[in-house]
């Protein structure tokens, strides 16, 4: 009998096309697995679609769902991380009514036990990851939205260009024509920094 942390390592070494095929045969770890693979960075996604982080959480966790109760259609997709995003970005431009529900219901639940550091050193190394990721949201929000979402695709979602086409419904060059004014907007602004 395997162990289960043996079975979670062998599911994160399959292929995400061998994960949709288990998860065919009612695996519930191969759904689990391609979850953790691309929950974040189908969120991440889906903020280009949806400014309410609740709502592209919310559709992002509804495509998980309908993939496991379609299971049965599953042999028909040959891309599996391209449909994911397809099919978030449908799912984020259908028309929704009850947007804000889920903000209304988590209003007032707050966290009690939040916990601060005890020694100076994690003080200081939270300080500079803040900063570090304020300069790093500082250049990115100097990049057209369009050009930094398909620079997200490819550099965080580490997806080809083709694939971002394929998502977007856009040409090969137009990717490529944003990755180049996103990688020169990023260069520029790095460039501005050194001299202050």
């Amino acid at each position: 009998m395997k162990s289960k942390a043996s079975t979670y390592k062998e599911l994160n070494q399959k292929s995400d096309l061998e994960l949709f095929q288990l998860i065919k045969q009612r695996e519930k770890g191969a759904l689990e697995a391609v979850f953790n693979r691309y929950y974040e960075s189908l969120c991440r996604f889906g903020i280009a679609y949806e400014n309410d982080l609740d709502v592209v959480q919310e559709k992002v966790s509804d495509v998980f769902i309908q993939l496991w109760n379609s299971h049965d259609r599953i042999h028909e997709i040959q891309k599996p991380k391209p449909y994911l995003y397809v099919v978030v970005k449908n799912k984020l431009m259908e028309p929704v009514s009850y947007q804000k529900l889920k903000q209304t219901l988590d209003k007032g639940v707050e966290d009690e036990y939040s916990t601060s550091p005890s020694i100076e050193q994690e003080i200081i190394d939270q300080e500079q990851r803040e900063m570090y990721v304020r300069k790093i949201q500082e250049i990115l929000d100097q990049i057209p939205k369009k050009s930094r979402q398909i620079f997200e695709m490819s550099r965080l979602d580490e997806l080809k260009y083709k694939e971002i086409s394929e998502i977007l419904g856009v040409s090969i060059k137009t990717v490529e024509s944003h990755m180049a004014i996103a990688l020169r907007t990023i260069r520029n602004m790095v460039v501005k920094n050194k001299q202050f």
